[in-house]
């Protein structure tokens, strides 16, 4: 690699890291305070980057109990574990141990990576940094990743990039190293997300249909025989990591049930966010939506144009973006058809993700490489050379503009109250936050577990993506709080404090408490009061 050319590999990494604070402003102007902790999943997601970007360092053999719905073990499986997230949040983690700035780092980090290995391939396949630039705009800032601010989960499909690379490689070289190449891009975007090693796994399943003809050259031996490498490291790199998730399906029985997926609707293709289509005419389509993947005007004129070009569909690395789109999308909408239960029983593929619809993300993944092609086409006949640069930056300006939703509405986090700093001082500590949330609001937990990043202890407490049989145990515990059935149960738990919170619990109720025998105040902070478990 030139010195030239390392200097604009690194130029665009500085360009869509730029990009990534635009699109998510004013989010870099207070990165330790703006925040999507709301209850729910945005809370949850803060949580877990936190918990494994501190425990990858400290226990990564601890890993994945997580301190969430104790007793129970391996409640990091219950969701998304986000290893590759982890990781880079991991030394935010270890210098200020803020799961929020831990988040957020991690969030315009996904931005800015998608953008820059998405612009490094399609300039590799269209030898074109104009291409480039624009296809990683729209890979990285579109209707579907700008409204998923609290999945930290889809805003990193970088290594999609990689694998498809790979596989190009692979079957135009037959070189094994393109084989490693691929293994290892696939098992980091599976580290990334169990949902995106399934869309992974589907789009590699119609990127490697669409190369058929290709790989009968050397036979169905020779075929499996390259692609075997890849496997095997893509197995042994992720074993670990499933491992947790099919004990937990093992031990509890967790699996989604047809009743419970999420097909794609015709309208998620005319959903978006931005704020240049959604008060004009896409709120029409976003109550039926299921998803947001209106890929643009902008993207959908230079897809035009591609297709117009005979070089591209004969190129078969546009054709296998054209069949994975195509293939991504109608797997997407694959619950609405009549047969559809007897797919959900047979295939396990559709019994690993509850919405098939996010599958749109990975169309417009696809869309945004073939728009990249359109914008070599339009290149190639640009008639005034020297005019170019600044016609190439117009497009790249309109497909970011057309996307954004910029300036952001986030919620002002403060900090993790300092009273939780008591339990810190515990190592023993094990606790339970009221007022405890019903199941069927269980999502109120979220804001508990922000909170108990600044502690780290086990609680009853927790959101996840699936909810044990002792969580409704507890609740009813905690519904008979204070009684001495209730107070014995916690007992029996191992629970040694209560964190109350006045204004939801009632001032009065907390009162109350303090004259419990079973219970001793330790430490009061606004309306938050820590209440001691002792034997009398």
């Amino acid at each position: 690699m030139s010195h030239n050319h390392t200097r604009l590999v690194c130029l665009a990494l500085l360009v869509f890291a730029l990009l990534a604070i635009a699109h998510t402003w004013p989010l870099a102007a207070a990165p330790t305070h703006w925040s999507r902790a709301d209850p729910g999943d945005g809370a949850l997601n803060i949580w877990a980057v936190g918990w494994v970007g501190r425990m990858l360092v400290q226990h990564p053999g601890a890993l994945f109990n997580a301190n969430i719905f104790y007793p129970e073990t391996l409640t990091l499986a219950y969701s998304e574990a986000m290893l590759v997230q982890g990781a880079i949040a991991a030394p935010v983690m270890a210098w200020s141990g803020s799961a929020v700035l831990a988040y957020n780092v991690a969030l315009v980090s996904g931005f800015a990576l998608t953008g820059w290995a998405f612009c490094l391939l399609a300039q590799r396949w269209t030898s074109s940094w104009s291409a480039g630039y624009v296809a990683g705009s729209l890979a990285a800032f579109n209707a579907y990743s700008l409204a998923q601010l609290t999945h930290l989960q889809f805003q990193h499909v970088e290594f999609f990039a990689l694998m498809l690379y790979g596989l190009d490689r692979l079957v135009m070289t037959r070189r094994l190293r393109h084989a490693w190449q691929l293994g290892l891009a696939f098992a980091l975007q599976g580290l990334s997300s169990i949902y995106l090693l399934v869309f992974s796994i589907w789009t590699l399943t119609f990127a490697t249909l669409s190369r058929v003809q290709e790989w009968r050259a050397s036979g169905v031996l020779g075929m499996i025989g390259r692609g075997a490498p890849a496997a095997a490291l893509a197995l042994v790199l992720l074993a670990p990591y499933l491992r947790p998730y099919l004990a937990v399906h093992e031990m509890m029985g967790f699996a989604r049930g047809v009743a419970d997926e999420q097909a794609a609707a015709p309208e998620n293709y005319l959903a978006t966010s931005s704020r240049l289509h959604f008060n004009r005419w896409s709120h029409n389509f976003t109550a039926e939506a299921t998803s947001n993947t209106f890929p643009g005007f902008a993207a959908l004129a230079l897809l035009i144009l591609a297709w117009s070009d005979r070089r591209n569909t004969a190129d078969p690395r546009f054709r296998m973006c054209a069949i994975a789109a195509a293939g991504c999308a109608a797997v997407s909408f694959a619950p609405l058809v009549p047969f559809y239960s007897r797919l959900h029983s047979t295939v396990p593929l559709f019994q690993a993700v509850r919405v098939p619809a996010h599958l749109g993300q990975v169309v417009l993944l696809m869309v945004a490489i073939m728009a990249g092609f359109g914008v070599a086409t339009v290149q190639q006949s640009w008639r005034h050379t020297r005019s170019w640069p600044l016609a190439a930056a117009a497009l790249v300006i309109v497909v970011n503009g057309e996307a954004m939703r910029a300036p952001i509405g986030y919620f002002w986090f403060d900090r993790v109250p300092a009273i939780y700093k008591v339990l810190d001082a515990e190592p023993d500590a094990v606790i339970v936050e009221v007022p405890f949330p019903m199941p069927s609001q269980w999502f109120l937990n979220g804001p508990y577990m922000v909170n108990s990043t600044g502690h780290w202890r086990p609680m009853l407490n927790g959101y996840s993506g699936f909810r044990p049989a002792s969580y409704e145990k507890s609740y009813e515990t905690m519904r008979a709080f204070p009684s001495e059935p209730a107070l014995l149960a916690l007992h029996q738990l191992g629970v040694t404090d209560v964190v109350v919170h006045g204004h939801d619990y009632g001032e009065d109720r907390v009162k109350a408490l303090a004259a419990v025998p079973s219970l001793r105040e330790v430490a009061h902070d606004g309306d938050i009061t820590i209440f001691r478990l002792v034997n009398r």
